[in-house]
């Protein structure tokens, strides 16, 4: 139950009001910082928005602006700089801050920050004396989650103190640190939250939990465009605000960052040091540092009497965080998390108020005692960046080959240089690990500069200490959450799908490759019969997605065949001329220009094995439509990472439809439909929409499930998959894996939980010893246990059409506790299914019990209804949109599936109401 607001209560929320346009005001600056005073020729929030710091939440355009007036201000102290785009075209800005004279020679730094990154060749002497003059640079991010909304503010407030306050520890902090404030990483996030807020927003803050202003609907402001969580795409690099940022930070190779964002409303304030694990790359020092950042922090919120807390559920260990990524560069990376008002005032459970201008307060504070650290540990910053990027994380050589798609290897090389890692090229026929090197490999050595970030980036596994994977399972064991905040696996060969190995050697000979591109295709001539392009290759997939968007008319083979010394793999695309208009050539030779395919003219259509372009076998392509579900139920990262997948990556256009309308006869309109990962979407069909699914898939529908959404496909309302969830297996259900046996248990186990508990005694047993303990502890029903993401082997049915130019084994980011029953031979196919327990894992850990259970179970499902047919991904392909070695796959359910069935034929027209 909400407790009553009382009169201090009401008086509080009179206080914080700031909606009511320019004449509200809140704090003054000096309230924030007791005792300090301002120029006034710096202006102030209000001067140049409308409303003082922490009296309202600024939008992204204010944002900019105050920027932008503080840089016209203080034009011999600051330097702004627009680092990047978002996807709606809205800029990001950083505002350098600092003495004058080290603005005046901001070159000089960034260069010779850049030399302490590399120093090898220097003189000791050039060392020494650029740690003796550098400043320490220090760079404060904010607002990477759109609706964590209180930093943005405090970066405003942090920049004016840092520029008007007339204060002499403020001038003596800017004798040691140039400061970096980056006020707003993700503004599209940040808009879509400040729409909903104003859309909602009375003459009073709401604080209850339930308020509508502060209950954001789906999907929230955390995400930017594409509901990618930008605060996990550091190494993965699939955004753009992301990638202008990985830029901007190796211009000045920062010796702290900080990031900083909101969490509950019912916690305090979190600062480093982080908990366990930490990234087995990190150094002792980095730990040393952020115990000194974190003690900092901890004198000024002792001071001002705010809480804290440290060494709790954030960990450092994934590379792809905002503060493990520049601290595998070398910085003392570290997160930041305030209590969120999400709004101007929340109400804890306790009846207590959090309101927005206590969130700007506390991380302005501890913004200014990461300053403060910094500047007294300047030296020590920069010398044991120094030592950091001297020393070798050790000499183990990753070797990277193009195996059948070079296009993936390219493109993983440019995404390692572009993150600062050193890439070389060893001639074709040298010797590396035991063996020749491949035509067209790169390698890459852990002995380098930033070799800390490429062996976690290029490593088989993420290792942490075998003690602490022991406790995880204990825990799991226990029925205890495992204390792991996000994915364990991210081996980039293995999310692209390029071979690699390792093995220690030195690079020194080879040299460094500086930019990769493609090379130009060699010129096409006029075909007689038809253009060839071989499937299998993320460049065949555009090229594709590229000839069906100009009305040309495609086949895929549905079988390999043979010309000459050519073999062409299953799905291989066939264009003949006879089916196109005239210009065919010059359509085919740009295509293949603009995708780099593969593509190859013949003047007949005789092959020497498989089938014959005239072949039954050989389909026509349609023009797929595609429908992407949208809106609640669906999960927003499945859902944007789907949109991304399909619209970026293989460049063909979708069509996002929110489910409440996939009982619409408009559905017809729509080849493909894809229900991208989610909880709920039994609760959100009913009986009406599911029939229409139904009736739209017997019609020829390529229905496309993803994770949770196969929990309704399975399920009796919709039964479009002839399968079932699995409960955990037991010792004495060693048996029980068809669809039948799953859905028996799962009908059992409903049984039970509905039925009452006993009311009076039970029967009585002995426990002879652990093992009758553990048997009576264990719950008789109970989901398989949680996987917090692990890389595993998949294998592939090739004799299923869905294999076209697909390996024999697949890389696969299982997360969940969702496993599923194989589909019976009479039902459907079990397209791929997960390796067995031995071959199980590729990277990260899975605990045992869980990949004993997900062994030989299906990964990937393909039933036939009618003319049309349901496709399940028990593991989301488009999983943050890094898994570059699933693309081919996709591409087979999304083009090669229809070509299958033919397109929806069109439904009758749509009578008047």
């Amino acid at each position: 139950m909400l407790t009553r607001l009382p009169g201090a209560v009401t008086a509080l929320l009179l206080a914080a009001l700031s909606l009511t346009g320019a004449a509200a005001r809140g704090a003054p600056a000096d309230d924030f910082w007791p005792g300090s005073s301002y120029d006034p020729a710096i202006p102030d929030l209000e001067a140049v928005v409308g409303h003082d710091f922490g009296a309202d939440i600024t939008a992204p355009a204010g944002v900019a602006l105050y920027l932008h007036a503080l840089a016209e201000a203080a034009p011999e102290r600051t330097h702004m700089v627009e680092y990047a785009r978002s996807w709606q075209g809205r800029p990001l800005h950083y505002l350098v801050v600092g003495k004058a004279d080290n603005l005046a020679r901001l070159a000089e730094i960034r260069a010779g920050m850049q030399r302490l990154a590399d120093p090898r060749g220097a003189a000791s002497a050039e060392l020494d004396a650029l740690v003796a003059g550098l400043p320490a640079v220090v760079w404060l991010a904010h607002g990477v989650h759109g609706d964590e909304i209180s930093s943005s503010d405090a970066a405003l407030l942090t920049a004016y103190h840092l520029l008007a306050a007339r204060d002499d520890a403020v001038r003596a902090l800017l004798d040691e640190v140039l400061v970096v404030i980056d006020p707003l990483q993700n503004p599209d996030g940040r808009e879509r939250f400040v729409q909903h807020y104003t859309s909602l927003r009375g003459p009073l803050p709401q604080p209850s939990p339930i308020a509508a202003e502060r209950a954001q609907a789906w999907p929230g402001g955390r995400t930017n465009h594409y509901l990618f969580d930008m605060n996990r795409d550091w190494f993965a690099l699939t955004q753009p605000e992301v990638r202008g940022r990985v830029r901007a930070f190796l211009d000045y190779y920062p010796l702290v960052y900080a990031d900083l964002h909101e969490m509950g409303t019912d916690s305090s304030y979190y600062f480093p040091p982080p908990t366990r694990p930490y990234n087995p790359y990190l150094a002792d020092h980095q730990r040393d540092m952020l115990g000194t950042l974190g003690r900092g922090a901890a004198a000024l919120f002792d001071r001002f009497g705010f809480r804290y807390y440290t060494r709790e559920i954030f960990d450092a260990y994934y590379p792809g965080y905002g503060d493990t990524w520049p601290a595998l560069h070398g910085a003392a990376g570290m997160t930041f998390e305030v209590a969120s008002a999400r709004g101007l005032v929340g109400q804890r459970e306790d009846g207590s108020l959090v309101d927005y201008r206590d969130g700007v307060q506390r991380h302005f504070v501890a913004s200014m005692a990461t300053l403060r650290t910094a500047a007294a540990n300047r030296q020590r910053l920069l010398g044991e960046f120094l030592e950091l990027r001297r020393e070798a994380a050790d000499d183990t050589v990753y070797v990277l080959s193009p195996g059948d798609d070079a296009g993936r290897l390219r493109k993983l090389v440019r995404n390692l240089i572009d993150q600062g890692i050193e890439v070389r090229r060893p001639p074709e026929g040298s010797r590396l690990c035991g063996s020749r090197v491949a035509a067209g490999s790169y390698a890459v050595s852990a002995d380098q500069p930033a070799g800390r970030l490429a062996g976690t980036l290029l490593a088989a596994d993420s290792p942490a200490p075998a003690e602490f994977w022991e406790e995880q399972e204990r825990r799991a064991d226990k029925r205890l959450p495992v204390e792991i905040y996000d994915v364990v696996a991210w081996s980039l060969p293995l999310l692209y799908g390029v071979p690699s190995g390792s093995c220690r050697a030195s690079l020194s000979a080879y040299p460094v490759v500086e930019t990769v591109a493609a090379p130009p295709p060699p010129p096409l001539s006029e075909a007689a019969v038809a253009y060839l392009v071989p499937w299998g290759s993320q460049a065949a997939v555009r090229y594709l997605a590229g000839a069906l968007q100009a009305g040309l008319a495609v086949r895929t083979a549905g079988e390999s065949f043979t010309r000459g010394d050519r073999r062409y793999p299953r799905g291989s695309l066939v264009l003949p001329v006879a089916g196109n208009a005239a210009g065919l050539a010059l359509q085919a030779g740009a295509l293949a220009r603009e995708t780099g395919a593969v593509v190859h003219s013949v003047d007949s259509s005789w092959v020497d094995a498989g089938v014959d372009f005239g072949s039954d076998q050989v389909r026509p392509v349609p023009a797929v439509r595609i429908a992407l579900a949208w809106d609640e139920p669906t999960s927003p990262y499945s859902a944007g990472a789907w949109r991304y997948l399909v619209e970026r990556k293989l460049n063909y256009p979708l069509a996002p439809v929110r489910v409440r309308d996939l009982g619409s006869a408009w559905l017809d309109q729509f080849d493909v439909l894809i229900l991208p990962g989610g909880d709920g979407y039994a609760e959100a069909l009913d009986e009406a929409a599911s029939a229409n699914l139904q009736r739209w898939v017997d019609r020829g529908g390529t229905l496309i499930g993803v994770a949770g959404a196969l929990d309704y496909l399975t399920s009796e309302t919709a039964g479009l998959l002839s399968t079932a969830r699995e409960l955990r297996a037991t010792d004495d259900a060693a048996g029980a894996d068809t669809a039948d046996d799953a859905a028996d248990a799962a009908a059992a186990a409903d049984s039970e939980v509905a039925a009452s508990p006993p009311s009076g005694p039970v029967p009585g047993t002995r426990l002879a010893g652990n093992d009758d303990r553990r048997a009576a502890l264990t719950p008789r029903q109970e989901a398989p246990p949680d996987v917090p993401g692990v890389l595993v082997h998949a294998r592939v049915d090739q004799d299923h059409w869905l294999s076209a130019g697909l390996p024999d084994e697949l890389a696969v980011m299982f997360t969940g506790e969702r496993i599923f029953a194989p589909l019976r031979l009479d039902a459907g196919v079990n397209a791929v299914s997960f390796a067995a327990a031995d071959r199980l894992v590729a990277a990260g850990r899975l605990w045992q019990t869980a990949g004993e259970q997900l062994a030989h179970k299906p990964a990937v499902l393909v039933e036939t209804h009618g003319r049309g047919q349901v496709i399940g991904f028990v593991a989301d392909p488009a999983f943050r949109g890094m898994l570059d070695g699933l693309d081919v796959l996709v591409a087979n359910a999304l083009f090669l599936g229809p070509a299958q069935v033919g397109p929806v034929p069109p439904a009758p027209p749509l009578q008047p109401r």
